[in-house]
C-alpha cells in the first residue's frame, strides 16, 4: 500500500524520469541516422511526441509559444528580431504561468519545465542572429580601417547565423535537452549535424560515466526528502523544537533538493552525450553553452582523418559541477558551478547586451527571477544574492585570498560554511515559494540570518576601512626604503 502511494503521490515524476531515461536510450540509434533530414525530422518528430505525453493538452503551450516566436523572428529584421522574440516569448510565458486567470487550466510542473526550455531556445537564437550580425559588420568596419587585430577573440561570429524557418522550428522541438535541458546555441545544434564529431567521440564511454552517480543521487533524494519532508517546517512540532534544530534543518532540504538537481541535469546531459550533440575537440576550449571558445573556424575545416584521431569533451552541455557546488569556498564560485548553461544564457543575452551599466547585473537577476517563475521564493532567494556577496568578497580580499597553508584551510572552511548555511537559508525560501509559507518558516528563527549577514557586512565594512588607512603607510614606508635602496646601489 505504502509502495502503491508513493507511484501516485510521484506519477508524474516518475512518467517524466522514464522519458528521460527513454531519451538516453534512443541516442545511438539516433546518432546512427544517416542523412541530416532524417535526423532532424526524427529528432523534431521525437520531440514533439515527448512534449504530448508529458503535457496532454497543455502541449498547446510549448507548440504555440514557439511557432509565435519563429514567426516573430521571421518577419522582425535581424536589428530587431532580438528584441521582439524576448519580449512576445516572455509574454507569453506570464499568460502560460496566470493561465487560471483567464479560465483556462494551469499546466504541471513538468510542461513548465519544456515552456522554460523553448523560451531560451527560441530568445537564444534570436540573440544569436542579431550578434553575429553585429560581429561581421564591426569585423568589416575593422578591415576597412586596416585594424584587423581588433577582431573578436573568438572568430565564431564571422560568419552569419541566418536559420530557416524549417531549421527554427527543428532547433525549437528537437528532444535533445527538451525535457529540462541542457540550454545549447543554435550553433552547436547545427554543427552536430554537418561536423563529423559525432561519429567519432566515444559516446557510450561518456554517457555511463555521466550516468555512473545517477542511482546515488536519486537514492539519497529520496532518503532526505522522507526523513526531513518539506511540509515539516510549516507544522507546530517543528516549531517546538530547539532553535539550533530549526537554523539547520535547511541543509537537509537543501541536501535533497540538489540531489534532486543533479539527478534530473545529469541525465539530461546523458541525453546529449548518447546522441552525441555538444562533442568538440578539447583544443577548443570548450565552455558550457558556448563551444569553443578559441579556433573556431579551424575546428569546422578539420578533416575527417584529423576528427577521428582527435580527443573530444562534452563541456559545451555540461550543465552542474556537482563537487564544485559541494565544495567551493564562495557563494561566486558556486553560482559558477551551479545550472551553469542557463547562467551562460542569462549572461549572453541580458548581462551582456543590458544597455544601462549600473543596471546589468539587476536585470540579470530580474530575468532570472521571472524565468524561473512568480513567487515570491524566487525573489527571496535569488535576490538576496548580490547582498551576500558584497560580504563575502570582503571577507575573502581580506582573510583568504593571500592565505596560506593551514590559516587558508580555517578560513576556507569558515568561509565554506556559512556559504552553504546561506545557501540553504535562500532555498527554504526557493522550496516553499509563497510568501505565507515563507513568512511562517523565517519567522520561527526570527529571521536570524539577514541580521547576521547585515552585522557581517557591517563589520566587514569597517575592517576594510581599517584595513585602507594602514595600507598608505605601509606604503608610503615601502616607498622609502626602495628610495633608500636604490641610493645605497
Amino acid at each position: 500500500m505504502n509502495m502503491l502511494s508513493f507511484l501516485t503521490k510521484n506519477r508524474n515524476d516518475i512518467i517524466y524520469l522514464s522519458l528521460l531515461l527513454f531519451s538516453v536510450g534512443i541516442g545511438p540509434r539516433y546518432r546512427a541516422l544517416k542523412t541530416v533530414q532524417a535526423k532532424k525530422w526524427v529528432g523534431t518528430i521525437v520531440g514533439l511526441v515527448l512534449i504530448l505525453i508529458v503535457s496532454g493538452y497543455s502541449a498547446i503551450h510549448p507548440i504555440l509559444s514557439a511557432v509565435l516566436g519563429i514567426v516573430a523572428i521571421k518577419v522582425a529584421t535581424v536589428r530587431y528580431c532580438h528584441i521582439v522574440a524576448f519580449f512576445l516569448m516572455f509574454g507569453y510565458l506570464f499568460f502560460f504561468r496566470l493561465a487560471d486567470k483567464f479560465g483556462l487550466p494551469l499546466s504541471s510542473g513538468q510542461t513548465n519545465l519544456i515552456e522554460m526550455i523553448i523560451v531560451l531556445r527560441v530568445v537564444g537564437v534570436a540573440f544569436e542572429m542579431n550578434g553575429s550580425w553585429l560581429a561581421v559588420g564591426k569585423a568589416k568596419k575593422d578591415e576597412n580601417k586596416e585594424q584587423k587585430e581588433v577582431k573578436t577573440k573568438d572568430d565564431d561570429f564571422l560568419e552569419i547565423i541566418n536559420p530557416s524557418t524549417e531549421d527554427l522550428f527543428h532547433y525549437s522541438f528537437n528532444y535533445i535537452g527538451l525535457l529540462t535541458g541542457p540550454y545549447y546555441r543554435y550553433r552547436t545544434f547545427d554543427d552536430y549535424f554537418h561536423l563529423p564529431y559525432s561519429k567519432y567521440v566515444d559516446c557510450f564511454g561518456f554517457t555511463i560515466n555521466t550516468l555512473r552517480m545517477v542511482p546515488l543521487y536519486i537514492s539519497l533524494y529520496l532518503a532526505f526528502s522522507n526523513i526531513w519532508p518539506l511540509e515539516y517546517v510549516l507544522s507546530e512540532d517543528h516549531n517546538n523544537r530547539n532553535f539550533l534544530y530549526r537554523m539547520l534543518y535547511p541543509w537537509a532540504l537543501f541536501a535533497a533538493f540538489r540531489q534532486r538537481i543533479y539527478s534530473g541535469m545529469t541525465l539530461a546531459e546523458s541525453v546529449c552525450t548518447s546522441a552525441g550533440l555538444g562533442a568538440y575537440p578539447v583544443q577548443g576550449r570548450n565552455r558550457t553553452g558556448h563551444g569553443p571558445t578559441v579556433g573556431y573556424l579551424k575546428l569546422k575545416q578539420m578533416s575527417e582523418e584529423e576528427a577521428k584521431t582527435t580527443q573530444y569533451d562534452f563541456n559545451t552541455v555540461e550543465s552542474m559541477e556537482v563537487w564544485g557546488c559541494e565544495t567551493v569556498v564562495t557563494l561566486r564560485d558556486s553560482m559558477k558551478v551551479w545550472n551553469k548553461a542557463v547562467q551562460y544564457w542569462v549572461a549572453m543575452v541580458v548581462y551582456k547586451r543590458f544597455p544601462i551599466k549600473p543596471l546589468k547585473i539587476h536585470a540579470a537577476l530580474f530575468v532570472s527571477v521571472i524565468w524561473h517563475g512568480f513567487h515570491a521564493g524566487y525573489f527571496f532567494c535569488i535576490y538576496f544574492c548580490p547582498f551576500y556577496l558584497m560580504a563575502e568578497d570582503i571577507y575573502y580580499k581580506l582573510y583568504y585570498k593571500d592565505a596560506t597553508g593551514q590559516k587558508k584551510k580555517i578560513i576556507g572552511f569558515i568561509m565554506w560554511f556559512l556559504r552553504s548555511h546561506s545557501e540553504s537559508y535562500q532555498a527554504a525560501a526557493f522550496l516553499l515559494l509563497t510568501f505565507d509559507r515563507i513568512w511562517i518558516y523565517y519567522s520561527s528563527v526570527y529571521h536570524y540570518w539577514y541580521g547576521v549577514w547585515l552585522a557581517f557586512l557591517i563589520l566587514g565594512l569597517v575592517l576594510n576601512q581599517l584595513h585602507r588607512s594602514k595600507r598608505p603607510s605601509k606604503l608610503k614606508t615601502d616607498g622609502d626604503e626602495n628610495k633608500e635602496e636604490i641610493v645605497s646601489n
